[in-house]
């Protein structure tokens, strides 16, 4: 049972920092829809493509090393880890100042060939997305090692500070100082160089320093090497949509086109936090060969699958209601791109899951090749489908392409360390959630006629999955039990004052 409050203590700290600092910016949203326009959503999208690209190679994969050295040595030897860990930040600051001058120098061909003709106000403007990488290298290694450690409530912390840094500054700018799209972009890069510092505050106290482990190169390297064609083939399949768009369609579409996976990405806000919170505790239970691992793994994917069809499921049926609510007018044709994109989302996470295998079986090879092929998948269907079906082409590619490599990465996990996922049989389910959705879509009634209908089907879902996990789930009866003996306690304890 201590383990089952470890996780919901974890669950507990990153769900409050998701479900804040999202709901919140959910809500700001008509205030920068309005300010802002679909121009102006796909200039600062773009300019994130070049930051993305640009930080497949500044780290080196390194931070990913990280993740692996705390699930060998923090259970085992603390002082060794955090000796890995200063060695590794050390390794990643290097390379994060090698790269910047390569980049800096080639910089403005690489503008024009992802950003095409885009007009900078300022020719330092150039030079905000290698400054921004620079700075995400050192705050992304500092995020990443309090999540496998684990360390939740100073995650929550960090995202918090920026989340207050960020948002009423942008509003008061925006509202207030009549700030452009460019002013943003700098609060942005402002804001984050705080954050990068107040990260490695918060992991001080896990990073030491010996030159005896600087012999953790070769390694290393060898561990996270094969992470710089993966995070190249990650930009591919996460990007590489909006540089076509922008390229075949205009910048306008790209703009409708990220508001939309906005919205669908706030499904992220609670499914994201089981995830981060089940996989360092798999991980470590398979280096441990700790008992019923294979019993656990069964139901904590089942549990996380059924789960994000629960929240898919409700965010299809009201992504309508929500955009026209939540964005100006401008952006309204967005809310049809929100289910098909919350799809990719959710095959992406799932894949996540498989990926520990991997990791186990120190095989990281494969997460470059799986995601090559998705990629290359991604970019034919990209300039097949954009051409004719604009936002709409660019979704369902992301969509397919993610799906394509949750099979094979199942396929190729399962060749290395078997395990009874029981993945087919989880996809009744979505997939009877997909009809759902577009089968309410496709109707027409009154306006709250459609909000009682899509409540009712919701309802009727949540009953029979807690109906159906309470039965064939061990893990969700534990934590099912454990809340609701804690509810009652809470309500007892409330009365008797």
């Amino acid at each position: 049972m201590s383990t089952y409050k470890f996780l919901l203590g974890n669950f507990f700290w990153l769900t409050a920092s998701r479900l804040i600092t999202k709901v919140v910016a959910l809500f700001s949203l008509p205030i920068v829809t309005f300010y802002l326009s679909p121009k102006d959503f796909g200039i600062i999208a773009m300019f994130s493509v070049v930051q993305v690209f640009l930080s497949s190679f500044f780290c080196m994969g390194f931070v990913s090393y990280s993740g692996r050295v705390i699930y060998k040595y923090e259970r085992v030897d603390k002082e060794e880890c955090k000796e890995y860990l200063g060695t590794i930040f050390f390794y990643i600051f290097l390379f994060s100042v090698f790269w910047s001058i390569p980049s800096a120098i080639f910089i403005k061909p690489l503008s024009v060939l992802l950003l095409g003709d885009m007009v900078f106000p300022s020719k330092y403007f150039y030079y905000v997305p290698i400054a921004m990488t620079f700075i995400m290298s050192i705050y992304g290694f500092s995020s990443n090692i309090l999540l496998d450690l684990q360390l939740n409530k100073r995650l929550f912390y960090l995202e918090m500070t920026q989340f207050i840094l960020f948002l009423p500054a942008q509003l008061i700018g925006l509202i207030y100082l009549k700030f452009t799209v460019w002013d943003v972009l700098i609060l942005q890069l402002i804001v984050q160089i705080i954050i990068m510092f107040y990260g490695l505050w918060l992991t001080k106290d896990w990073l030491s320093f010996s030159v005896k482990k600087l012999k953790i190169f070769k390694e290393a390297m060898k561990y996270s090497l094969p992470m710089v064609p993966l995070n190249f083939a990650g930009w591919i399949q996460d990007r590489i949509d909006k540089v076509f768009l922008n390229r075949m369609i205009s910048i306008d579409s790209v703009g409708i086109y990220y508001a939309g996976v906005n919205v669908a990405s706030q499904y992220s806000f609670l499914s994201r936090p089981i995830s981060t919170t089940l996989k360092p505790e798999i991980s470590k239970r398979l280096d441990s060969n700790a008992p019923n691992i294979q019993s656990d793994i069964k139901d904590l994917f089942m549990l996380f699958f059924q789960f994000s069809i629960f929240l898919y499921l409700a965010i299809s049926l009201f992504s309508k209601e929500i955009v026209m609510i939540l964005l100006n007018v401008r952006f309204h044709e967005c809310y049809k791109i929100v289910p098909i994109f919350l799809l990719s989302i959710i095959f992406s996470e799932l894949t996540g899951i498989f990926h520990l295998k991997f990791i186990f079986k120190n095989k990281t090879i494969w997460f470059p090749i799986t995601l090559l092929l998705a990629s290359a998948l991604n970019i034919v269907m990209n300039l097949v489908l954009i051409p004719h079906y604009n936002i709409y082409g660019a979704s369902l590619s992301k969509t397919l392409s993610e799906l394509f490599v949750l099979f094979i990465t199942y396929y190729i996990s399962q060749r290395l360390h078997k395990s009874n996922y029981h993945l087919y049989q989880n996809f009744i389910p979505l997939g009877i959630s997909i009809i759902i959705a577009f089968m309410v879509d496709l109707h027409k009634f009154r306006f709250w006629e459609f909000i009682v209908l899509k409540s009712i089907i919701l309802i009727v879902y949540m009953a029979g999955f807690d109906y159906c996990l309470k039965k064939y789930n061990k893990i969700y009866n534990n934590l099912r039990g454990m809340f609701v003996l804690n509810a009652l306690a809470f309500l007892r304890k409330n009365i008797e004052r």
